[in-house]
């Protein structure tokens, strides 16, 4: 028996790259929202003392 390659022509490069582009966003907004939350939102007084001063000089609100 021969063993011949499978071809995957029905797949168009433009696809994958609309895929790849979705789910490189999707992962950047996650991790963007994540920062956000834990720099800015999370009360916990480590956090809270370590970002302060970050947090007043990029205008982020946190009293």
């Amino acid at each position: 028996m021969y063993m011949r390659a499978i071809s995957v022509s029905g797949v168009s490069s433009v696809a994958v790259r609309s895929w790849i582009a979705t789910s490189l966003a999707l992962v950047l907004a996650f991790s963007a929202l994540s920062i956000v939350y834990f720099v800015g939102l999370e009360p916990m007084l480590y956090l809270h003392d370590a970002f302060h001063d970050i947090r007043h000089s990029t205008g982020f609100p946190c009293h």
